[in-house]
């Protein structure tokens, strides 16, 4: 990896030391001179392009089957949506649910991944079942998921990858277990795609929903869901208008919807994010992503040993390596997440603050590939001193 290369492709990482992929990741002059190329277009030629979606302007066939690639899936399982909650509101409100239902969702998971949930509970009186993820081991995980199934259990609901520090689920185990009991697995990849390599199949899970301005450096409210093209049929859209049809009798009120994850697609929608999202793609996929996980582990294990070193901090990412990605959190004795967030930031140091065990708050350090060494040792650095003053 040529990383001076790499970093003069992102300009926001020459006003700042960023550590704050897990929220919104910099974009790639690539992404940006996409959004502005086509934005100039529609302003100097018109919008038709983009009011009748034309795929020369979209590019939306072309970006799908780029999503498609990068998962290992088919075009055809690929919807486009805005973010991660979409998709699992695409999924939670399309199953068709009974009163007593299960979901066994993730205590650290996003709102975007289980607000679902409450939500239905409501309307349908389903049973939320919240599973604490152990940073023991990926067998302590799966116990712990294993104890909480019943035969009511429909879904099992989790994060590829948690956003508050980086824990990364057992997900082939978790999908086979799931399957043993006769239900389905759902992942919220957004704190994954742009990690690590994906392949959904090899997972096995049954649905995958991610937002790709994160790790994966796409534009603000972009993402996509995948589910299996065997489910597809059964998943009913609960959304619709414009898009995603093959026919709509305005007089019979006849709706038949395309046989593809597009028929989840509706409504106006500001394409030129589209082909900037596989821009993202093109440039990550051109780093590598096996390289680009490698790095965050080195960077990770440097963080790690570096705050090891200091008295009244303490570090919260996960105690078993294989569950470790690309993130760690961190927090000082007596010093509130919020504040210290703060602190760094003052210093140049662009990162979030987050929750950790406990009630513990501190900082999640989001250690992306194009960060450097020289950053993770100033922002320890940083650290320190704010800790030595407390």
């Amino acid at each position: 990896m040529n990383l001076l290369a790499v970093r003069e492709q992102i300009p926001a990482l020459s006003a700042c030391t960023y550590l704050n992929a897990g929220g919104i990741g910099p974009s790639p002059k690539i992404v940006t001179d996409t959004l502005i190329r086509l934005a100039l277009e529609v302003s100097e030629n018109g919008p038709d392009g983009m009011a009748f979606s034309r795929e020369e302007f979209t590019r939306a066939q072309e970006t799908r089957a780029k999503v498609a690639r990068f998962i290992g899936a088919h075009p055809d399982e690929i919807t486009l949506v805005r973010s991660t909650a979409e998709g699992f509101d695409i999924v939670g409100h399309g199953l068709r649910w009974q009163a007593g239902d299960e979901v066994i969702f993730a205590g650290d998971d996003h709102p975007a991944a289980r607000a679902i949930w409450a939500i239905l509970a409501r309307r349908h009186g389903i049973r939320p079942v919240r599973l604490e993820l152990r940073d023991d081991s990926p067998e302590a995980i799966l116990e712990d998921t294993r104890k909480l199934i019943t035969s009511r259990t429909r879904l099992i609901s989790v994060s590829h990858v948690t956003s508050e520090n980086g824990l990364r689920v057992p997900a082939r185990e978790l999908a086979d277990l799931a399957h043993a009991h006769g239900a389905r697995l759902i992942l919220d990849g957004c704190q994954a795609v742009g990690q690590f390599p994906i392949d959904v199949h090899e997972i096995g899970c049954d649905f995958y929903a991610a937002g790709t301005y994160k790790w994966l450096l796409g534009p603000f409210g972009t993402g996509f869901l995948w589910m299996r093209r065997d489910l597809l049929p059964e998943i009913e859209p609960s959304w619709v208008g414009a898009g995603g049809t093959v026919s709509f009798d305005p007089e019979t009120g006849r709706w038949d919807p395309l046989p593809s994850g597009e028929k989840y697609e509706f409504g106006a929608r500001y394409w030129p994010v589209v082909p900037a999202m596989g821009a993202a793609i093109d440039f990550v996929s051109a780093v590598g992503l096996e390289a680009i996980a490698a790095r965050s582990r080195q960077l990770v294990e440097r963080m790690r040993e570096r705050l090891g070193e200091l008295r009244g901090v303490i570090d919260f990412t996960p105690r078993c390596a294989a569950l470790r990605t690309g993130m760690v959190g961190a927090a000082i004795e007596g010093v509130g997440g919020k504040e210290l967030a703060e602190r760094l930031r003052a210093r140049g140091i662009h990162l979030r603050a987050n929750r950790g065990p406990n009630g513990l708050t501190g900082v999640r350090l989001c250690l992306a590939f194009f960060v450097t060494e020289d950053e993770v040792d100033r922002t320890a650095d940083a650290i320190a001193e704010i800790a030595t003053k407390r």
